[in-house]
């Protein structure tokens, strides 16, 4: 009894010892898969026996989805395009400044007859950069060369090349982007940059840009020209107008008084007053010398005496028309003064009118020079290289723009699962 009673103990302990042995070979199989496994879930949940949630299979897929279509579909494509399918752009250069010339007038002068100051020339050089980069540009070239063959060829990639029957708005849209102008604050230079498909078609558009700038310079000018000459112009007739009304006064004032020259009226005048005074002078001396011999109420002294009253009474009436206190009629003196004062009006005005013809005479003769005018002293150039695309720069710009969206993807849905397990 007792020697069965320990073969059941021993037989027990083996037991146990195998059960033993048995679960650490299946532990040691377990940490082998695991240890030797991929690092995906899925592979984890399948070496241990278990199945994921359906949840993190979506998440799984959408992880790798992302990966495919964030970061290897676009660098594939961006390395296919900028290596393959893009076309060569060349970029021609031209530069410029808008200049003003007055050999004729100073500078004073200029400024006097023209009021342009040298923050018009500012302006206008604004003007000319802002045409540039403007519909009216479009316009102006599309008048000039085969605008929508340059940049709409079907030999030109489809990315870069502009859309046939595109609308002013998308043509203004895509030269805005083949054009670039830049203005030098110190110096005024104006650069102006266009990018074509062909190096002679880059130099052909620039050039025709630089001759619709000077059109544009041109019409500047002419409009202050009309403008000054206008202005000159109604000066002039307004000076001729008060000159004719000057003239018609002293006309109407001449006739009214019946003095045509207050020198000459005066010059009679006293040739007359002394005339009238010699004679009265001898009548006197004469009645004097028979007053001694003659009785004064004799008829013949009586009759010198009536001579002698009239001369003083002619002399009296011609110092009045001189000048006197009778108002009731004008003498030479209010005549002379008012006439003087007609004469003064028509002299100022004949001035006038010699100074506005002279202004007048002067602009007409600088208008036929070129006030302002484009200075082009660097010509369009003809480039020997394709300066863009720039491949390796838009290649890696691509690459980091990827990987940046593709890294925070990547982290927001590896987040999602952490949370989920």
């Amino acid at each position: 009894m007792a020697h069965d009673t320990e073969n059941a103990s021993k037989t027990l302990e083996l037991s146990a010892t195998e059960h033993s042995r048995n679960v650490a070979t299946n532990l040691s199989v377990t940490a082998r898969k695991l240890r030797f496994s991929t690092s995906r879930r899925s592979q984890l949940f399948k070496a241990v026996g278990l199945r994921p949630r359906p949840m993190q299979q979506v998440i799984s897929k959408v992880m790798l989805a992302s990966t495919v279509l964030l970061l290897v579909i676009p660098n594939i494509a961006s390395i296919v395009y900028f290596t393959c399918i893009v076309s060569d752009q060349y970029q021609s250069e031209a530069r410029f400044t808008v200049r003003s010339s007055t050999p004729s007038l100073g500078k004073n002068q200029l400024t006097q007859v023209t009021g342009l100051p040298p923050a018009q020339i500012v302006q206008n050089t604004l003007i000319v950069t802002n045409f540039i980069d403007s519909k009216d540009m479009v316009a102006a070239l599309q008048s000039k060369v085969d605008f929508e063959k340059i940049y709409g060829n079907d030999s030109i990639d489809p990315i870069a090349r502009l859309q046939k029957g595109a609308s002013s708005e998308k043509m203004y849209d895509y030269w805005d982007g083949m054009v670039s102008v830049k203005v030098d604050a110190n110096s005024g230079i104006v650069t102006v940059k266009v990018r074509a498909f062909t190096a002679a078609d880059a130099q052909n558009v620039l050039r025709e840009v630089v001759a619709a700038s000077e059109v544009v310079v041109n019409d500047v000018n002419n409009r202050i020209w009309r403008d000054v000459i206008a202005t000159a112009q109604t000066n002039m007739d307004n000076a001729k107008e008060q000159l004719q009304k000057a003239r018609d006064q002293l006309l109407a004032a001449r006739n009214q008084t019946g003095v045509l020259s207050v020198e000459g009226s005066s010059t009679v005048l006293t040739t007359l007053i002394s005339s009238v005074q010699k004679e009265g002078i001898d009548l006197q001396q004469k009645y004097d010398a028979l007053l001694g011999t003659v009785s004064a109420d004799a008829p013949q002294m009586r009759v010198l005496k009536r001579e002698i009253d009239s001369k003083k009474k002619q002399l009296d009436q011609l110092n009045s028309q001189i000048a006197g206190q009778n108002k009731s009629a004008q003498n030479l003196a209010d005549v002379s003064l008012d006439m003087s004062q007609r004469e003064l009006e028509q002299s100022l005005a004949e001035q006038q009118f010699a100074t506005s013809m002279k202004t007048l005479e002067q602009v007409k003769f600088v208008s036929k020079q070129q006030l302002l005018y484009l200075d082009a002293f660097l010509n369009p150039s003809l480039p020997d290289e394709a300066e863009y695309p720039r491949r390796a720069l838009w290649i890696g710009v691509i690459l980091a723009g990827t990987l940046a969206a593709w890294g925070a993807a990547f982290g927001i849905l590896s987040s999602i699962r952490s949370r989920l397990a």
